[in-house]
């Protein structure tokens, strides 16, 4: 049996922020499956053990067709399932959605099967393997208390759930590995006010794209409550989605 490297599915106590309802945002991630065809790992009734590495030959609006594998044994243990879980990656993006099965087919004479469209899919992020770096058109950026009363604004370059990268220098601040800054806040576009400690991990110049030097400062968030974390996960989602749709 193939390995399925990290293609595991992923169980949540609340998956709710985290999953997508629309039609036509599924749709565009299938067919960005579909278009390479990226690799995807089917899984029968929730069981571990029982899966096959495969690929999205086909999507429509009411039908996704996969290929099969060379196991005739694993192949019809998928085909007389209850469901399947599909698990796929896209830049570090982890979809995960299940299926049910419409009926066995073949593609130029390539066994396959044929499976209805999701009602739901799980777009999760997870911070050990990803960053969103920050959309030009809509810029973010971190305010950060000073002890003398009053903010200091610095621009961000990424975000993810464990923490940011601040740019530049901040003249009344310390960027300096070690150093926390307190309850900093920083306002996602369309999805809410965040606040937290902030840790400066990591410092490295950097070159932008209009050849200025300047720092990234990594920095990992420190106490991010659970409210913090969905606020940051949906505003991940919601530029990753804008981002899907234009390509």
């Amino acid at each position: 049996m193939a390995s399925n490297s990290s293609l595991t599915p992923i169980r949540l106590k609340d998956p709710s922020p985290y999953l997508v309802h629309d039609r036509d945002e599924i749709f565009l991630v299938l067919t960005r499956l579909a278009k390479k065809p990226e690799l995807v790992c089917l899984y029968a009734n929730q069981q571990s053990d029982v899966f096959i590495l495969s690929a999205l030959l086909q999507v429509n609006q009411n039908n996704l067709i996969f290929d099969l594998g060379r196991n005739a044994e694993l192949n019809q243990r998928l085909l007389s399932a209850k469901t399947i879980c599909c698990v796929a990656h896209i830049n570090s993006i982890h979809y995960q959605f299940d299926l049910i099965v419409s009926a066995a087919t073949s593609i130029n004479e390539q066994a396959a099967i044929d499976c209805l469209f999701p009602t739901q899919m799980l777009s999760l992020q997870r911070r050990d393997f990803y960053r969103l770096s920050i959309p030009l058109s809509t810029p973010l950026s971190c305010l950060i208390p000073l002890q003398q009363g009053g903010d200091v604004e610095i621009s961000m370059s990424d975000i993810s759930l464990g923490g940011v990268g601040l740019l530049g220098f901040v003249p009344d601040i310390s960027l300096e590995i070690g150093s926390i800054l307190h309850n900093c806040r920083i306002e996602l576009p369309q999805i809410g006010l965040i606040t937290a400690d902030i840790e400066i991990c990591t410092s490295n110049e950097l070159i932008m794209k209009n050849g200025i030097r300047t720092i990234r400062s990594g920095c990992r968030f420190i106490n991010l409550s659970g409210s913090g974390q969905t606020l940051v996960q949906r505003y991940i989602n919601h530029v990753e989605r804008k981002r899907l749709a234009l390509e």
